[in-house]
């Protein structure tokens, strides 16, 4: 799957444009015909312009797992989910010193003002067009019509030379005799191929591409191949090549207006207009060149776009992606003491599942519990990263079963009984995946001074747990859980509450959960439990990128 992103980036447009203007000026200039090579140069532009704007994305599918060695099961260094990569970078684990910090700033600065500077530099060639179009409609307004034929008003103007405007000429008054007639000939011909429109889009193409000037180059030499076609078109109608060049002699003088879309008579190209019109320009070696130059664009458009594009790899897509829920089926000896009533969801992705079982809920205030881990989904099982596989199977397209044995530490079952568990396909409340989803995008928003993730210190009696706050908005939600010995595989397991939360000023108070928290810096906090005497410090940290991967999985439609 391939996405399109808008990014700008100059420098890649410029050096393309550059590259592309070196094999117009060396390959086909004045030795194709002109219709084509406007057709390369309007390409070309369009080209740098898509190098300038557009940056692929490029999702691959791939059957290789991420982390998981096939031939000897050993694990390597689990790699982040996508979602994670593009939420977090890799060094947001550590803390940003304030040098860090004042470079991140002194660096959006930078990119603000070129921004500032990249849209001034838009709105003043689109100013400037519209001035000149104004410029036109002034000098209609004080022009003379003279004669109407074929929907082509011909007018006499107060101007140095010939020019044409949609579908209007405007002949100087000081013209006569075969002089006159030709230039009409000449300007009816720009009418009739549309070069007063064609220039306008390319203008369009400008405005975009101002900082660029091989673009600006491309523009100026559209205007001189829209001469040479019309030049070739007059001769076309039997008039004399040496009678004709004469005339262009004759009238062609210094335009003094900075007219950026006007089909000039005269140019300071009339040297290279003579020469074209005494060329004898081959149909095939015309083509041949045209095609190289294609092909050459064709190849540099393709290498710029592919050294830049984004590449990332997925696994494809496997039947239990998305969100299930137990229907339990497990045998009457089940204690209900260790196992009472709660609705469980299982959120599997690519490589990881998050089951979490809601024990008590109302509305966005809950209780949950939850475990999950990194996995790879292959053939008819799921497999860990220790290598051990849980075996599926499909009763429909809609439900699947697995089976489990009970753990020497589990006294609610009867030593190794085998329970079968089945899943159904589910679309869990918007409550819930509107809790997760804030959770995990607790570390982006920071629109309020408590948003952020904050763990709590240790008091020395948790042993290993961990204990974190995500806040976002008008809801908090609590994890609590112990990390998997195994730093570098994401096992996990725990408790955990969401609960809507108050935030006044310095102080965020939750009647659900009986919590209060007061900030005390911009980084610090004090949490006191209404039922509890004492109190816990808290610390404002960077997403753990396991908290971040487990809560993710989550924003996994149901399919």
């Amino acid at each position: 799957m391939v996405d399109v992103d808008w990014c700008l980036h100059p420098l890649e447009g410029i050096a393309l444009a550059g590259v592309m203007f070196a094999l117009y000026y060396w390959v086909i200039r004045l030795r194709c015909r002109a219709r084509m090579v406007q057709a390369f140069i309007f390409v070309a532009v369009l080209a740098a312009t898509l190098c300038t704007f557009v940056t692929l994305s490029v999702i691959v599918e791939t059957d290789k797992p991420t982390y998981l060695n096939h031939a000897t099961t050993q694990v390597t260094q689990p790699q982040p989910a996508m979602d994670e990569v593009a939420a977090v970078p890799m060094q947001q684990d550590a803390p940003l010193s304030p040098k860090d910090s004042g470079k991140d700033v002194s660096l959006l600065q930078h990119h603000d003002l070129l921004t500032l500077l990249y849209v001034l530099g838009v709105v003043a060639v689109v100013i400037g067009f519209v001035v000149q179009m104004s410029w036109y409609w002034r000098m209609r307004r004080k022009s003379k019509l003279e004669t109407e034929d074929g929907g082509v008003e011909v007018f006499t103007a107060p101007c140095n030379t010939p020019f044409s405007f949609v579908k209007s000429v405007f002949l100087p008054p000081g013209l006569d005799g075969d002089v006159r007639r030709y230039a009409l000939i000449h300007e009816r011909c720009h009418i009739r191929h549309r070069h007063f429109f064609k220039l306008c889009l390319m203008l369009l193409l400008v405005a975009f591409n101002w900082f660029n000037p091989f673009v600006w180059m491309f523009f100026n030499e559209m205007k001189m191949q829209q001469e040479l076609e019309v030049d070739m078109d007059v001769l076309a109608e039997g008039i004399d090549r040496r009678n004709y060049q004469m005339s262009l002699l004759q009238v062609c003088v210094q335009n003094s207006r900075w007219l950026m879309v006007q089909s000039a008579f005269g140019s300071k190209t009339l040297k290279q207009r003579i020469i074209f019109m005494n060329k004898r320009i081959k149909r095939f070696p015309s083509y041949a060149r045209l095609a190289a130059c294609m092909l050459g664009l064709v190849i540099f458009l393709a290498v710029a776009m592919a050294v830049r594009a984004q590449i990332s790899f997925t696994l494809p897509h496997h039947p239990l992606e998305g969100c299930w829920t137990m229907d339990f089926t497990r045998p009457a000896s089940t204690n209900k003491e260790y196992y009472p009533p709660f609705k469980q969801y299982a959120f599997y992705n690519h490589d990881t599942f998050f089951t979490p079982h809601l024990t008590s809920r109302d509305g966005m205030n809950f209780y949950f519990g939850f475990s999950g881990e990194e996995v790879v989904m292959r053939g008819d099982s799921l497999v860990n990263a220790y290598g051990e596989a849980l075996v599926y199977r499909f009763v429909s397209d809609n439900t699947f079963q697995c089976d489990w044995k009970k753990s020497s530490t589990d006294n609610s079952l009867a030593q190794g009984e085998v329970i079968t568990d089945q899943w159904s396909k589910a679309t869990p409340s918007v409550e819930i995946l509107k809790a997760f989803q804030l959770a995990c995008d607790a570390d982006q928003d920071k629109r309020l001074p408590f948003d952020g993730v904050w763990q709590q210190e240790p008091s020395g009696n948790e042993g290993n747990t961990k204990t974190f706050l995500l806040v976002n908005g008008d809801l908090m939600m609590g994890i609590e859980y112990v990390p998997d010995p195994d730093s570098t595989i994401y096992r996990y397991s725990g408790s955990g509450i969401s609960t809507v939360i108050t935030v006044n000023n310095d102080t965020i108070t939750s009647k659900w959960m009986k919590a209060t928290i007061v900030m005390q810096g911009k980084d610090h906090a004090v949490m006191r439990i209404d039922d509890m005497d004492e109190t816990s410090r808290l610390n404002r940290i960077p997403m753990p990128p396991h908290i971040r991967r487990m809560l993710a999985t989550t924003k996994m439609d149901a399919r």
